[in-house]
């Protein structure tokens, strides 16, 4: 395609979504997304209001079965996302629990179609807890729900040790966004399993102190990290094991609340913060965001979500920002990417939000000089060391005149980016799946540090070029399936070639920016991808991460090549 022509279509595309962007922005300033519906999610829903009150809650539990009922794929499975390929043995478990106990008889082809499924996928092995020891699945939560519902011996549940309140904090809070569910259900097996006398006597002194520990991460809405999932495990255990009524009738309260009109629940009911930034961070390209007046109310909300007293339950100081409130978590991404937008915004580096959250972000480095998402130095599931949270890290510092001087934080992180980055180039990223948006961030980091033609970076460079798909997207090979080129990782992969000095006529960058504008649809936006990942098989889809990327890498060319 001639250049011009390219052009002249990016900034039509851009136009476009800009405007969808206007049009989704909130009187209050900020942006909302929509996360794909869960099949988990739906399915503990469900459940839940079924043994909260089956009578009071029919249609709503009527319209979330009919929901999974529709979205079972055509192979009998059912999947992460929505109905998105690909389908999941341990999605397909949870669809049928919720079926089996709530509508066995009118769901009976169902239940049997999703039997068959996990019978020609090897579910018995690949699920935790059920056979073998595969972990490709949420942790060990499947089996307890089947013993719930009859679908295997309650006393062979996979043990939720409530007891580990009994640790020291610096060790119990290194699972994290795990324990809320371990409590919940930990509660439930001290009350109802058999157990040892010790045990028993464990668990009856640990369960006060988990009551605790719960009230104090639920927000007031009644939710726990804004997870309609963590909701339902929550309800569940205490439910059964008779405790908490204030923590069930909490639960239960934001379930009603996060329930869609079309019966389901997603994951987390939103990434409201994440995804304000991210859409100002797309403007930016486009505009002088700092004096834009849109962006006036935007600043104010950025700045009003700041944690502004310590987070006790983790151990963490004020100064950080989560993804959503009122119960989502400061964590180290988005305090990072919150601060470098702020300083985008025109809020001063002398500003008490911007150095509380500079300090928050320095108290949380690892030993071995990354960042993870809330508990230093853990190497526990989704808060062990994570590249692609320690490049935003750096990148946030760097923009706020950090020094990256020998022994300084910058310095720290550069060296562990160095010694991770793996020898094809590439980087992982823990929270999405594959390689593409770590190597995008590793690359991004060092230019910013004026190293861009470092050999780390040159190697980044190469790994995004060589592993761009014959169709002008990325990624070329996957891990974690669907297969075929994402709105999401060409964006991020385009963003950071054309910053880390591609040519903007290159014939990469020409292939990838001739993508985006193909795949752009009548609403002006990109239909999003399951890349947002919490486990191997528990990933998301997200509307503005796939619209926001999209249109900050088009901006990017448009001004590289010239308006």
């Amino acid at each position: 395609m001639d250049i011009e022509q390219l052009r002249t279509q990016a900034e039509k595309a851009a136009e476009r979504a800009i405007e969808h962007l206007d049009d989704r922005q909130r009187e209050d300033g900020s942006w909302v997304d929509r996360l794909s519906s869960s099949t988990i999610a739906t399915a503990l829903g469900v459940l839940s209001l079924s043994r909260a009150d089956p009578e009071a809650y029919a249609s709503r539990i009527a319209s979330g079965i009919r929901w999974l009922r529709e979205h079972q794929r055509d192979d009998g499975g059912w999947s992460m996302a929505d109905a998105e390929a690909p389908s999941s043995q341990g999605m397909t478990a949870f669809g049928i629990a919720a079926l089996h106990e709530v509508d066995p008889e009118a769901s009976k082809s169902a239940i049997a179609r999703g039997w068959t499924f996990l019978d020609e996928n090897d579910g018995m092995n690949v699920i935790p807890g059920l056979r073998g020891d595969a972990p490709k699945t949420w942790p060990a939560a499947l089996p307890t729900i089947w013993g719930l519902v009859g679908l295997r011996d309650f006393q062979e549940q996979p043990d939720q040790p409530v007891e580990i309140m009994l640790l020291p904090p610096s060790l119990r809070n290194k699972v994290s966004i795990a324990l809320p569910a371990i409590l919940g259900l930990g509660i439930m097996q001290s009350r109802t399993m058999d157990r040892g006398l010790l045990r028993k006597i464990l668990g009856r002194i640990a369960e006060p102190l988990a009551l605790r520990w719960l009230r104090e991460v639920s927000g007031t809405n009644g939710g726990i990290e804004e997870c309609p999932m963590i909701a339902g495990f929550v309800y569940l255990g205490l439910r059964e094991a008779g405790v908490g009524t204030d923590l069930q009738l909490g639960s239960l309260r934001y379930l009603l609340q996060t329930q869609r009109e079309d019966g389901s629940w997603a994951i987390d009911r939103d990434l409201e913060i994440s995804v304000t930034a991210y859409s100002v961070m797309a403007l930016s390209e486009f505009q002088d965001v700092a004096n834009a007046p849109s962006l006036e109310k935007t600043r104010e909300f950025l700045l009003n979500t700041q944690w502004n007293k310590p987070f006790t339950p983790l151990g963490l100081p004020a100064g950080g920002w989560g993804w959503a409130l009122p119960s989502g978590w400061p964590e180290s991404e988005d305090t990072a990417v919150v601060l470098g937008v702020l300083a985008d915004l025109g809020v001063p580096r002398t500003h008490p939000a911007i150095r509380l959250g500079v300090a928050w972000l320095e108290n949380q480095q690892n030993r071995d000089g990354s960042w993870s998402e809330w508990v230093r130095d853990s190497p526990i599931m989704n808060d062990r060391s994570c590249p692609g949270v320690t490049a935003h890290v750096l990148m946030a510092l760097h923009r706020l005149g950090e020094p990256a001087t020998a022994g300084s934080p910058i310095a720290r992180g550069r060296d562990y980016l160095r010694k991770t980055q793996a020898k094809d180039g590439s980087i992982e990223s823990i929270w999405f799946r594959d390689n593409v948006h770590g190597t995008c961030r590793l690359l991004e980091v060092f230019v910013d540090l004026r190293a861009g033609s470092d050999p780390v970076a040159n190697a980044a460079r190469k790994w995004l070029l060589d592993n761009q798909a014959a169709d002008g997207g990325w990624p070329l090979r996957h891990e974690l399936p669907p297969g075929g080129s994402t709105a999401e990782e060409t964006a991020w992969a385009l963003f950071a070639l054309l910053k880390g000095g591609e040519s903007p006529e290159s014939p990469a960058v020409l292939r990838a920016v001739e993508w985006l504008t193909k795949h752009q649809d009548d609403r002006g936006t990109w239909k999003p991808s399951v890349v947002g990942l919490y486990f191997d098989d528990l990933c998301y889809t997200d509307d503005l991460i796939a619209h926001t990327f999209a249109l900050r890498a088009l901006g990017r060319w448009l001004t590289s090549v010239g308006r």
